[in-house]
């Protein structure tokens, strides 16, 4: 007889994985600037980097330090440069 299992959750897992591993490399890039061992860095290949730009916009700009999202065709996800407020373009 076959046995019950319950919910597939490994593409939960994945997706939780991948927010969390992305979420850490934006805020060590925002480190890496706030601490001036940078003026910018660029995150690429972020799937869920609107999320995070929002999730984290506030704590970077209270250390002077600015996020912007460099979006991708289609809403597919987006890179992220991490440069420091008082830099202009």
């Amino acid at each position: 007889m076959p046995q019950a299992t319950g919910p597939d959750t490994s593409d939960d897992r994945t997706t939780a994985y991948r927010l969390a591993r992305e979420i850490g490399e934006v805020e060590s890039a925002i480190e890496l600037v706030r601490s001036g061992a940078a003026s910018r860095v660029t995150v690429a290949g972020l799937r869920f980097g609107e999320q995070i730009v929002a999730r984290l916009r506030a704590e970077a700009a209270a250390v002077g330090v600015r996020l912007e999202p460099l979006y991708w065709p289609e809403d597919a996800g987006c890179d992220v440069t991490v440069r420091r407020s008082d830099v202009e373009v």
